[in-house]
C-alpha cells in the first residue's frame, strides 16, 4: 500500500515503520474475505457479534455464513491496534481464544476489504493514502466506525467536507447511518448542497438528474427553498413525477407522498387549510 505524501497530516504518533513487519509484531491477523451484497454492506450498522466458538469476530451473521473467497495473513502489533481501537482492545483482552493465541481472525465482506486495509494502515501511520474519491472515503469511514477508530472517523469526515460536493457524494453522505458520529454533520452539508444546487428544480434541463435524487435530497430541496414564489401546480406535478419514478409500488408511493412530500407542497397545504377552515 502506498503511503501518503510528506504534506499529508499525521494524526497522533506514527508507527508506520512497524506496519506488517514481523520484527515489530507479536501476532498474526488472519483476514477472511467473503462475498456480500455491496449496497447492504454500505448501510449496515456496526454490531459486535461472535461465533459460538469465539474464534472469529465479525459484524454480520450474513457475512459469517458466506463462503470464504480468499484469506490474507498479516503481521500485527496488538498493542498498537488496541490503543487505536476499542474493538481490538476487547479482541485481545477479553479472554477470547484470540487473546491467548498468536493469531487472531476477522471475517469481512469483499466490499469492505480495501477500506479495512486502509484502516489498518491508518492505525499504524496516522494518515490515509491521499484520495479525492468520496466513495473511497465513505468506505473507510464505515470501516472506522465498525472497528471504533475514532481518530480515523474524524479525519475521514474532515476530508469529505473539504472536497467539492457533487450529487453523487451528497447521496453518499445522506446514506450514512446516523450511528456514525460524523453522519449528522455530513448529512446537513449534503442537504444544503441539494437545496442550493436545485433552487430552480422545475427547470426542464434538471429533470433527468432530479429523478435520480433520493428522498432525503428531495425533501431538502422542497423544505429549504421558497416554494411560494413558484407555480403551485408545477411543484405538485414535479413531486408526483418524482414519486412515480422512485416508488413503483403504489402503496409505498402513497405512504411517502402523504407523510413526507405532499405536506411540503404549497398547493396541498392551502387545500388542507381550506378544509380545516370549512
Amino acid at each position: 500500500m502506498a503511503g501518503a505524501g510528506a504534506e499529508e497530516a499525521v494524526v497522533g504518533e506514527s508507527f508506520e515503520f512497524a506496519f506488517d513487519k514481523e520484527a515489530f509484531s507479536d501476532k498474526k491477523l488472519r483476514v477472511e474475505v467473503v462475498g456480500s451484497d455491496d449496497a447492504a454492506t454500505r448501510k449496515r450498522r456496526r454490531e459486535d457479534d461472535k461465533s459460538d466458538e469465539g474464534e472469529c469476530v465479525d459484524s454480520s451473521s450474513i457475512v459469517m455464513a458466506a463462503p470464504i473467497l480468499r484469506v490474507t495473513t498479516m503481521n500485527i502489533n496488538s498493542a498498537i491496534l488496541a490503543v487505536k481501537s476499542p474493538f481490538f482492545f476487547k479482541l485481545f483482552s477479553n479472554g477470547m481464544k484470540e487473546s491467548d493465541k498468536g493469531q487472531a481472525t476477522l471475517r469481512i465482506a469483499d466490499s469492505e476489504e480495501n477500506a479495512f486495509m486502509e484502516l489498518l494502515y491508518f492505525m499504524y501511520s496516522g494518515k490515509l493514502t491521499p484520495t479525492t474519491e468520496p466513495t473511497h472515503l465513505v468506505d473507510i469511514l464505515m470501516a472506522a466506525d465498525k472497528f471504533e477508530v475514532v481518530s480515523c472517523i474524524k479525519l475521514c469526515g474532515q476530508q469529505l467536507t473539504s472536497l467539492p460536493m457533487t450529487p453523487e457524494s451528497a447521496v453518499l453522505c445522506l446514506d450514512l447511518p446516523y450511528s456514525i458520529s460524523m453522519a449528522p454533520a455530513l448529512a446537513e452539508a449534503a442537504k444544503k448542497f441539494f437545496a442550493e444546487r436545485y433552487k430552480d428544480f422545475l427547470s426542464t434541463k434538471l429533470q433527468d438528474e432530479l429523478m435520480r435524487i433520493p428522498l432525503a435530497g428531495i425533501v431538502a430541496i422542497l423544505s429549504r427553498n421558497d416554494l411560494g414564489v413558484l407555480p403551485e401546480e408545477a411543484v405538485y406535478d414535479f413531486v408526483l413525477r418524482w414519486a412515480d419514478s422512485q416508488y413503483p409500488n403504489p402503496e409505498e408511493r402513497r405512504k411517502i407522498l402523504s407523510s413526507q412530500l405532499l405536506p411540503l407542497v404549497p398547493l396541498v397545504r392551502s387545500r388542507v387549510r381550506t378544509i380545516v377552515l370549512d
